[in-house]
C-alpha cells in the first residue's frame, strides 16, 4: 500500500466546448439547487430592535411606475383601501379613486382615526386567505401608502411571546401606572417609607421594563425605519419624489426616536431615584430625623430587596439601551 499521496493518474484532455458545457449545467442546477432559506437571508437587511426588512420588496416596490404600483403591492401580499376624507385639505389621489372604499365597521374595528392619514392592518388570523391591508385616506400622497407598504415588509427575527396588539395594551397599562406612582414620588418621597408605595413603585417600573423593547421595536423603531427606507430608495427623479413630504418624513423618524429615548430615560430615572431615596430615608430614619407613619416600615433588609429589584430592571433595560443605540446610527447613516 502507498505511504504518501500519489500523483493523479494522467487523463485525456477535455474538449474545451464539452467542459464549457458542463460547467454550465453544474451552475444551473447550483442555482436552482439554492434553498429557499438562503434567498430570503440575502433579500432580508437586519434592522436595530432585532428586526430584518425584505429589501428586495422595497426596491420593487419603489421603482414600480404608478400605474403598476397597486398590482405590484398586491403581487407582495398587500390590499389597499380608501378612506374618504371628512374635510378635506388636500385634492384627492387620482391615484387612489377607484380603490374600494372601507367600510365604518372596518374603520372601526381597525382603529382608525380621525388624524391619520394611512394605517397597515395586518391579516386576522381567523381569516388567514385575507391580505394584509393598507388603509389610505383619499387625498394621501403616494409617498404615506409607500410608508405603510414598508410596515408590512418588516419582521422581528424573534418574535415576541405576545401579539403586538397584546402588548401595546400590556405596557401602556403599567406605564400609566409607573408616571402615576412616580410623580406622586417625586412630590413627597416620603411615601417609600411605605411598603405598599415601594411594592407598587417597583412592580409598575418591572411591567414597563418587560415590554419597553418590544413596544420600541413595533412603534417607534418601525415608524423610523420606514421613514429612513424611503429617503433611500425615492430620491429625485422618482415619480414618489415629494421634498416636503421626505423632509416631514426626517423629522418624524427623529420625533419617533427621541420618543423612544425619552421613555427609556423615564424609566431609567424613576429606577434610579427609588434606589437612592431608600437608602436616603433609611439615614433619616436612624438619625431619627423624620417620625413613621404607623404604616411605614424600612429596614436595612428592605434596602437590599429595593436596591436588587432596581439592579433587576437595569438588566432588562440593557437591550433596549443597546438597541438605541444601534437605531440612532442608523438614522445617521
Amino acid at each position: 500500500m502507498p505511504t504518501e499521496l500519489e500523483p493523479p493518474r494522467p487523463t485525456r484532455k477535455r474538449s474545451g466546448t464539452m467542459h464549457r458545457a458542463w460547467r454550465v449545467v453544474w451552475w444551473f442546477w447550483l442555482f436552482c439547487a439554492v434553498p429557499t432559506a438562503w434567498a430570503e437571508q440575502v433579500a432580508d437587511e437586519p434592522m436595530p430592535f432585532g428586526q430584518v426588512v425584505n429589501l428586495v420588496a422595497v426596491r420593487e416596490v419603489t421603482s414600480a411606475p404608478p400605474a403598476a404600483l397597486l398590482a405590484t403591492l398586491r403581487r407582495w401580499g398587500l390590499e389597499v383601501m380608501r378612506v374618504p376624507s371628512p374635510a378635506p385639505s388636500a385634492p384627492a389621489n387620482p391615484l387612489l379613486e377607484r380603490l374600494p372604499v372601507a367600510s365604518a365597521d372596518l374603520l372601526r374595528r381597525a382603529e382608525f382615526q380621525d388624524g391619520y392619514e394611512g394605517r397597515l392592518v395586518c391579516r386576522d388570523e381567523h381569516l388567514p386567505q385575507r391580505l394584509d391591508l393598507i388603509l389610505i385616506r383619499d387625498n394621501a400622497p403616494t409617498y404615506t401608502l409607500l410608508h405603510e407598504f414598508v410596515h408590512a415588509v418588516v419582521k422581528p427575527v424573534c418574535p415576541a411571546g405576545s401579539e403586538d396588539p397584546v402588548i401595546e395594551v400590556r405596557f401602556n397599562t403599567a406605564w400609566r401606572r409607573l408616571t402615576f406612582f412616580q410623580r406622586r414620588l417625586y412630590d413627597d418621597p416620603y411615601h417609600l417609607l411605605d411598603p405598599r408605595w415601594r411594592r407598587d413603585i417597583l412592580s409598575a417600573q418591572t411591567d414597563v421594563a418587560a415590554d419597553l423593547y418590544d413596544r420600541i421595536r413595533f412603534g417607534q423603531s418601525q415608524e423610523a425605519i420606514a421613514e429612513k427606507l424611503l429617503q433611500r430608495h425615492i430620491t429625485q427623479g422618482s415619480p414618489y419624489f415629494d421634498a416636503a413630504r421626505r423632509e416631514q418624513g426626517r423629522a418624524y423618524a427623529e420625533a419617533m426616536i427621541d420618543n423612544a429615548i425619552d421613555l427609556f430615560n423615564t424609566l431609567e430615572a424613576s429606577r434610579r431615584f427609588v434606589g437612592e431615596t431608600v437608602q436616603h430615608l433609611l439615614q433619616t430614619l436612624r438619625q431619627g430625623d423624620v417620625e413613621p407613619a404607623p404604616t411605614d416600615r424600612l429596614t436595612e433588609a428592605d434596602v437590599q430587596e429595593v436596591a436588587a429589584a432596581c439592579e433587576a430592571v437595569a438588566r432588562q433595560m440593557t437591550p433596549t439601551r443597546q438597541a438605541l443605540e444601534e437605531l440612532k446610527a442608523f438614522q445617521r447613516r
